[in-house]
């Protein structure tokens, strides 16, 4: 099994400060509306407008080709390996859940040399490290509610290594549906074929994380499947995680519940899901200096 050392992996964003950006964008949106509304009759119909900004001008379209994909899949990984810096980094992880990450680390990167070798193959420049957009907006937010932000009135995490688990079994299970969506998106059945089989050891990764957290035989199989159905205040209201979720590969979005109750008794709640557009790593942009 191949080392780890959190040091030697870069330190992810730091999370931001969404509190005062709503409120600021809330106000504008609210004065503009209002400086429209008190136009003339004759200038009703046309849209308001407030102070000098230039006019948006609409991106040019960019097309999304096998090495764009692989260049966002290689992406996907470096993030991984970035979350999985900061997990090990709190400590808390020890026994059968370090070893996953360790092992999960050695994946991940052996995952991102193949990704980044087929993005060569597809005629792509390789895009090796972590996707920005996702850590900014999707990582950075979790970790918040682990690590606590006291500014904006987020307590600690009350549980930081089931809170750890709930996204490693998240980020692992939609790198697998990502994965399988791009088998779709490809145009290269080559590609196709080597791109599904790292989706089949992201699925594998899921499992593990499933079977470490529930107990085993409890985490292998979803009750649904049975028939039977899950309480949803039963755990604390904290979703269960199973090896075997469904009966056939889902590209849903996963649902992360973690950190500490509030007064109202319910904890922080998100999806994760499949990249987006906006999440894509197009040809032209590279990696922060």
């Amino acid at each position: 099994m191949a080392s780890f050392d959190a040091r030697r992996l870069p330190p992810p964003r730091a999370a931001l400060t969404r509190r005062g950006l709503l409120r600021t964008g809330g106000m504008t949106v609210t004065f503009g509306a209002l400086v429209a509304a008190c136009g003339s009759g004759e200038e009703a119909a046309a849209p308001g407008r407030v102070g000098n900004a230039p006019v948006i001008t609409p991106p040019p379209p960019v097309d999304v080709d096998d090495a764009v994909l692989l260049r966002t899949a290689t992406s996907l990984e470096y993030t991984a390996i970035e979350v999985y810096a900061s997990a090990a980094a709190l400590g808390v992880l020890d026994g059968r859940a370090l070893e996953l990450v360790e092992r999960f680390v050695a994946d991940h990167q052996r995952h991102a040399d193949i990704t980044a070798e087929l993005t060569s193959q597809a005629g792509g420049e390789p895009y090796e490290c972590a996707n920005r957009w996702l850590m900014e907006r999707g990582v950075a937010p979790l970790l918040e509610q682990i690590a606590g932000n006291e500014a904006e009135g987020i307590p600690p995490s009350d549980d930081v290594a089931r809170d750890l688990l709930a996204i490693s079994y998240a980020f692992e299970s939609i790198a697998g549906a990502t994965y399988q969506k791009m088998v779709e998106q490809l145009t290269d059945p080559q590609l196709r074929q080597q791109i599904i089989i790292i989706g089949a050891e992201e699925v594998r990764h899921a499992a593990a994380v499933a079977i470490a957290r529930t107990g085993a035989p409890e985490g292998y199989v979803s009750p649904v499947l049975r028939g039977e159905e899950i309480d949803p205040a039963a755990n604390d209201g904290i979703p269960l995680m199973y090896a075997i979720p469904g009966q056939f590969g889902s590209v849903a979005p996963v649902e992360v519940v973690i950190g500490a109750e509030n007064d109202a008794g319910t904890r922080f709640t998100a999806s994760v899901q499949t990249p987006a557009d906006n999440a894509y790593i197009y040809e032209g942009m590279s990696c922060p200096a």
